[in-house]
């Protein structure tokens, strides 16, 4: 099989943000400190009228349009969220409905922060094996009302937005290398409950992120016969600055190598990867390695060439 091609990326920010001056005066600590413990400056909130398939609809609407993609071309659409309220209908099937698509397969997974990369690559088997030509992938959430807002080691974190990517069949060999790993044994260390606050023990995940996602890297690298050297575009879950600054120097590259957007989005959970990859400029030939990890806990890395 010759593999997939990315032929469109959007994003959909809501516009309420919330600068970590604003929250140092409520937990009576400083923007300093803040920035120092996860990098970020500010994130986005939603507002009443951001719900997640309206968010999903616009971020899906722009990567229609800047890849100038035939919305009807579309025959897979999957969303990966955490912040859901509703079992069903899926985010997928109001997406569907709002953009008017008749024929087409819809499905949202949960799968954690790590959730964009599993929905990729499912999209991508189903291009493989001949069943669709092309996906639309979403990541999308609503974390500030996950969030308890007592809590500084979270409410200092999270925001909200989606990200969209759209990939089809490509007509010349590219190649795919994929491998995510599950450890539902260490699930307590970040959990979220519908109707309650999302939990998280922040130095367990911090020592799983630095520990399991160079780990992962490098496997897929060596199953890609691939040096990170020869990887033109690293872009992590926007987890922690601390997190991702870590990982650069485990894999042995800058940390100016490694994509970040934390500063001034926040932790989006499965919309981080998506709302990088509208950041970064990628060219046919060049190599992307994306790589996310979190709850569950789940863990996965993509390398494709562009």
């Amino acid at each position: 099989m010759n593999g997939i091609k990315i032929i469109g990326r959007g994003k959909y920010l809501p516009t309420k943000e919330v600068t970590s001056k604003i929250l140092a005066k409520k937990f009576n600590t400083t923007e300093e400190y803040i920035y120092k413990v996860c990098g970020i400056k500010k994130r986005i909130y939603a507002k009443k009228e951001d719900t997640l398939e309206t968010m999903a609809y616009k971020a899906s609407i722009d990567a229609i349009k800047n890849g100038n993609v035939n919305y009807t071309d579309i025959d897979l659409i999957i969303v990966s969220t955490t912040t859901t309220n509703e079992m069903m209908p899926g985010i997928s099937y109001k997406v569907q409905a709002l953009l008017n698509i008749e024929n087409c397969m819809c499905m949202d997974i949960l799968a954690g922060c790590n959730g964009f990369i599993n929905a990729f690559d499912i999209a991508y088997n189903y291009i493989e094996i001949g069943k669709i030509n092309t996906a639309l992938v979403i990541g999308v959430e609503k974390l500030s009302t996950a969030v308890n807002s007592k809590d500084m080691s979270t409410a200092i974190l999270f925001g909200d937005g989606a990200g969209a990517t759209i990939i089809t069949k490509s007509e010349k060999k590219r190649k795919y290398y994929s491998k995510i790993k599950s450890q539902g044994q260490e699930a307590e260390y970040l959990t979220y409950e519908v109707g309650k606050k999302l939990i998280m023990d922040g130095t367990k995940i911090y020592k799983y992120a630095v520990s399991e996602v160079p780990k992962i890297i490098n496997e897929t690298l060596n199953d890609a016969k691939l040096n990170i050297k020869d990887i033109n575009h690293i872009v992590l879950h926007q987890s922690n600055s601390r997190i991702m600054n870590s990982i650069a120097k485990k894999l042995g590259v800058p940390k100016e190598k490694v994509f970040s957007n934390i500063e001034n989005v926040g932790n989006t959970f499965c919309a981080s990867i998506p709302i990088a990859l509208t950041e970064i400029n990628i060219n046919e030939g060049e190599y992307l390695l994306m790589c996310g990890y979190g709850g569950g806990l789940n863990t996965g890395c993509i390398i494709l060439k562009i």
